[in-house]
């Protein structure tokens, strides 16, 4: 009598009624199209092809690249050439980006004739950003970043991150995450600065 009931359940699981065979049809194609359309996402990026080329790595060029400042000048990287940079990505709503700041700032005080300081902000309202470097009383230069064409650029995955690039626009050190005193002077070392 087992034997029956077992025999009758099984041949039940088995047995499909149209309507679920739609539902799986449907899951299967629905599935497919995902798979297929987040795979060209993959390929193709948020950029062009020239700007996805390769990540910048030490002991490769900077991407080159022209950005707005706070005061509405336009600056070009290469503009700098001659001088090392300090290209430092942050934010506001950052805390390791507001406590780095400061350190970054009295750095940049006491070297400025040596580096040239280059922030950028991601994608926050100029107005916002102009309040917030006033009240801190930054004197470094701010760059905007309202579309994150920088941030996509450098292949940016957390903030704040901070790029040495010496004299000759070839990134020398690079550091994600809160600098500490330690990674800031072994940073401008590497770019020829003595801190």
């Amino acid at each position: 009598m087992a034997r029956k009931k077992y025999t009758k359940s099984r041949k039940r699981a088995s047995t499909t009624s149209p309507e679920t065979a739609l539902l799986r049809g449907a899951l299967l194609i629905v599935g497919l199209f995902l798979a297929v359309w987040g795979g060209s996402m993959l390929l193709k990026g948020n950029s062009s092809g020239s700007e996805r080329a390769s990540a910048p790595v030490v002991g490769a060029n900077a991407p080159s690249f022209a950005a707005e400042t706070l005061d509405g000048k336009i600056v070009h990287l290469q503009d700098f050439r001659g001088k090392p940079v300090v290209l430092n990505f942050w934010a506001t709503w950052c805390p390791p980006c507001r406590a780095e700041m400061p350190m970054l700032q009295q750095y940049y005080v006491k070297h400025q004739n040596d580096y040239v300081m280059l922030a950028v902000n991601d994608a926050e309202p100029a107005s916002q950003v102009a309040d917030f470097i006033k009240q801190k009383g930054f004197t470094f230069t701010v760059l905007l970043d309202p579309q994150q064409a920088l941030v996509q650029m450098y292949r940016i995955q957390g903030f704040p991150t901070t790029f040495f690039i010496d004299k000759d626009g070839v990134i020398r050190y690079m550091h994600v995450g809160m600098l500490q005193e330690g990674d800031l002077r072994a940073g401008l070392q590497s770019i020829g600065v003595t801190p």
